[in-house]
């Protein structure tokens, strides 16, 4: 593809002059950079994930972009959970392909378009802000495709069944193998909402979890609820039902939806074991609502496992209360996190959060960054200390 891309730049150069030629560039520039649209990026890559894309591949590691049409794959022993464009979150287990034949997201009407290929292997997603709807979110399989609704679910081929698990929300499954075309759903609130798809296009529906789930999959992927969004009912027609989102909106751990896994480059210290910085020594955030008020922020440290496993802020400006929940790593560049969930009022939103131990591992000094995903005016941003709470 490289070879072909310089071949014909330098055509190009060759048979116009000036402002044509520059013209063409450009184009030939803007139609490279339209085929690497991003889908998402890394947040974590444990063993060798890679990308092809173009019959070149990329070794992917932790922040690294994907790309529509990339096919991801996961070696042995290797494991890889992607965060998507829309705030989706992708596990893959190990041994696993994926092919994203496309991925987009409109923050502004929370619409948009999902295709992927689960051509081997495993996968678990918890869905993000893109409203789906059993047609315009679809992964396919070699035995089944799966249209999904406001969901949390895994699929995971073995030998040549596929083994379905619904935890949240429903899945629409069309048996493609043996030309069945059967149709079912599943989901917690459905009869059932575990089922496998056979080689051979029949339908096992089971009333307890695969045990092939059982080794590194769960449903226990939620931490703590927060009180933040109103209900939101969703009718599903083909079975007269109403899914209800509570108001205890939950966000994704990354560490425990990703599995257990340490950093290539621990931050060495003199210190151990967990350590709680809440005390707000001092901060200066400033919001696009005005004044802000009420700031309290709380970071965990295990030195040990050189891991920030949890962490959190609030505060209140003329909006509402921001918030924010993250988790992540311990490196030598200092506290390497990612936002696992933030909002502003009834607003989703996004940001980044970045930290340095200072006086010996005695505090945190960091900077924040947050805007709401619909309204990306509307910010919030500044530093903080934190040091740890004294008995």
């Amino acid at each position: 593809m490289a070879w072909r891309t310089l071949s014909i730049l330098t055509n190009a150069m060759r048979m116009a002059g000036g402002t044509l030629a520059i013209t063409s560039i450009l184009c030939l520039s803007n139609l490279a950079s339209a085929a690497q649209q991003d889908a998402g990026k890394t947040i974590m890559a444990k063993g060798d994930v890679m990308a092809h894309n173009d019959n070149a591949e990329r070794q992917l590691v932790r922040r690294s972009p994907v790309y529509k049409a990339d096919l991801v794959t996961t070696g042995d022993t290797s494991t890889s959970q992607l965060r998507m464009i829309d705030g989706a979150l992708l596990s893959m287990q190990a041994n696993s392909e994926l092919r994203i034949a496309d991925y987009e997201f409109s923050p502004q009407n929370q619409q948009g378009n999902v295709s992927m290929s689960l051509i081997k292997g495993g996968l678990r997603t918890v869905t993000g802000a893109l409203q789906q709807n059993s047609d315009n979110y679809r992964l396919t399989t070699p035995v089944a495709s799966i249209g999904v609704r406001g969901t949390h679910f895994e699929a995971e081929m073995v030998e040549a069944d596929l083994y379905l698990a619904a935890w949240d929300g429903i899945i629409f499954i069309e048996v493609t193998a043996a030309n069945s075309g059967e149709k079912f759903s599943l989901g917690p609130t459905l009869r059932y909402q575990f089922a496998i798809v056979r080689a051979d296009g029949s339908v096992e529906f089971l009333l307890q979890t695969p045990g092939t789930f059982s080794a590194g999959h769960s449903s226990e992927i939620y931490a703590q609820p927060i009180q933040q969004f109103a209900l939101v009912d969703v009718s599903e027609a083909e079975n007269n039902i109403y899914i209800a989102q509570s108001v205890n909106q939950k966000y994704i751990d990354n560490e425990r939806f990703a599995a257990n896994w340490l950093p290539d480059d621990p931050l060495v210290v003199s210190r151990t074991g967990s350590v709680a910085f809440d005390l707000v020594e001092q901060h200066s955030v400033v919001s696009s609502s005005g004044s802000i008020s009420d700031f309290t922020m709380s970071i965990t440290v295990d030195f040990d496992a050189s891991t920030v496993p949890t962490g959190n802020l609030s505060f209140v400006d003329s909006g509402g209360q921001w918030f924010a929940a993250f988790n992540g790593l311990l490196n030598q560049q200092g506290l390497d996190v990612d936002v696992n969930f933030a909002s502003h009022g009834n607003n989703l939103a996004s940001g980044s959060i970045e930290g340095l131990l200072i006086d010996q591992a005695q505090g945190i000094l960091g900077n924040l960054n947050l805007a709401e995903i619909n309204t990306p005016s509307i910010t919030a941003d500044g530093a903080f200390e934190l040091r740890e709470s004294k008995p």
